[in-house]
């Protein structure tokens, strides 16, 4: 059975619920009351404080995970400060692989930095004029912390892309991976 972009997008959603429940969270996925609510996907909340956190998921089966944004052609994103109101769980499915599945957990900055700079970066330091707005997206490798090399070939030239969260070192923590102490931690 082939997979659409929605399906993909639920069961990454059904993912991030069920490792949030097995820490001792409440979740509730907001979907499910609004189609496609635009700013969060799920609410998790801590039954012993009280504290709840609206989270983001996003979900891809490339390196390129889409993050729903879409670039004005001078490199700004237009609502970004509005838009994103807690942290981002990204989702990648290798092969739509279930088995091999990755999370990417990042703080509401982390995220607006990563997606502000990485679209700066696209947008004005290649050497090329842009023909449309382009849909803003996130390398896992960069979720990893890592930079972007350069390249230089005949349709395209461009400089490294230094990745704001590659400077982060959290007590030899990885950057994102696996880093669900940052949404435990806004629920303490």
């Amino acid at each position: 059975m082939k997979k659409d972009n929605t399906r993909i997008c639920a069961i990454g959603e059904t993912a991030v619920a069920l490792e949030l429940l097995k820490k001792g969270f409440d979740v509730i996925n907001i979907n499910s009351s609004f189609q496609n609510y635009k700013n969060a996907d799920l609410v998790c909340m801590n039954p012993e404080t009280g504290k709840s956190v609206m989270i983001q998921v996003k979900t891809g089966t490339t390196h390129n995970i889409l993050t729903g944004f879409t670039s004005e052609l001078d490199g700004t994103i237009p609502n970004i400060d509005t838009s994103i109101i807690g942290p981002w769980v990204f989702v990648y499915i290798p092969k739509e692989n279930y088995s091999e599945m990755k999370f990417y957990i990042l703080s509401k900055d982390e995220v607006k930095k990563l997606i502000v700079s990485s679209n700066l970066w696209y947008v004005k330091d290649w050497n090329r004029t842009l023909t449309c707005k382009p849909i803003v997206g996130v390398f896992t490798e960069w979720l990893e912390g890592k930079n972007q090399p350069g390249k230089s070939s005949l349709k395209y030239t461009y400089p490294e892309y230094q990745n704001p969260l590659a400077s982060q070192s959290q007590n030899g923590l990885k950057i994102a991976e696996e880093r669900w102490d940052k949404i435990e931690d806004l629920l303490k």
